[in-house]
C-alpha cells in the first residue's frame, strides 16, 4: 500500500500511522498538530530513510536502486579539463560504480578503480603528475577523482560518474510525498520512526516493535536481493570425466 507522509484527511500517511501506533486510536494531530513534534518526527522519518536505504543498497546486487522521487539519473557530468588532474564531486554520492571519459577523439572509455593504498598504486600516482595523456585509471580521496594522467585536451562532460546516492528526504510541509522505495515497505518508515520514539521514551511495546522492525528488514533484504529476475543466471556446461 502506497502511504503519502502526511495524510490529514483520509488519515492514510506515515504520520497517521505513527501517530496511531503511539499514541492510541485517539491520537490523530499528537504528531501533526504539534510543531515540534512534527519537525521530531520528520527527523525520525529521514532516519528512517536512511536505513532502509542503506539495507538496499547492501542487497541489491545487479539492480542498481535509486530513490523513486528523483527526477534526473544517478550520473554526473563534469568537464574535463586540459591541465586538470582532479576533480570534486557532490558528497550526496554514497558509491561510485563507474567512471568513463572521452579521449580527444570523442570516444568514451570506462577507467579502472585503483586505490593508493594498493602496493605502487601511491607511488604511481605520485610519480606520473607530469604526464599528459587519456587518463585510464583513477583514485578516490574523499569527495575528489584523481586521474592517474593529467589529460592534455580539454572535453565538455567528458568526464561520466555513475554513482549510488541517499535517499530524497521530507520535509516538515511534505503532503502527498511518498517514500522513494517501493510501496510494499512504505509502512516500514512509520514503523522505524515509532520504534525510535519508544525507545527513547522507554514505552512498554519497544520490545516488540523491535522484533517487528527486525522481521521488516529482513524482507526488505530478501526482496532487493532477488529484483533481477530479468536476468537468466549464466549457464555453466557439465564437465564429464570419461576415464
Amino acid at each position: 500500500m502506497t502511504l503519502v507522509f502526511n495524510d490529514t484527511t483520509t488519515k492514510a500517511g506515515i504520520l497517521q500511522d505513527v501517530e496511531t501506533r503511539v499514541f492510541g486510536d485517539e491520537g490523530y494531530t499528537q504528531i501533526t498538530g504539534d510543531t515540534n513534534r512534527l519537525y521530531q518526527f520528520t527527523v525520525k522519518a529521514n532516519q528512517a530513510l536512511d536505513r532502509v536505504v542503506y539495507l538496499i543498497l547492501c542487497s541489491d546486487g545487479r539492480w542498481q536502486f535509486d530513490d523513486n522521487n528523483y527526477t534526473d539519473m544517478a550520473i554526473g557530468l563534469t568537464n574535463l579539463v586540459s591541465g586538470q588532474r582532479n576533480y570534486t564531486f557532490a558528497l550526496e554520492h554514497l558509491e561510485i560504480e563507474k567512471v568513463l571519459v572521452q579521449d580527444a577523439g570523442g570516444e568514451w572509455h570506462v577507467i579502472t578503480a585503483i586505490d593508493q593504498n594498493d602496493q605502487d598504486v601511491n607511488a604511481y600516482l605520485e610519480n606520473n603528475g607530469t604526464r599528459q595523456g587519456t587518463p585510464t585509471r583513477y583514485d578516490k580521496r574523499g569527495d575528489t577523482i584523481w586521474l592517474d594522467v593529467t589529460p592534455n585536451y580539454n572535453v565538455t562532460n567528458g568526464l561520466k560518474v555513475f554513482f549510488k546516492r541517499g535517499p530524497s528526504y521530507f520535509i516538515s510541509t511534505d503532503t502527498t510525498k511518498v517514500p522513494g522505495i517501493a510501496s510494499i515497505f512504505h509502512k516500514y518508515i512509520s514503523l522505524h520512526m515509532s520504534v525510535s520514539y519508544a525507545v527513547d521514551k522507554t514505552m512498554p511495546n519497544a520490545v516488540a516493535w523491535q522484533n517487528l522492525l527486525a522481521q521488516e528488514e529482513a524482507s526488505i533484504k530478501s526482496f532487493y536481493t532477488k529484483r533481477n529476475k530479468d536476468e537468466m543466471p549464466g549457464l555453466r556446461p557439465l564437465i564429464q570425466n570419461n576415464k
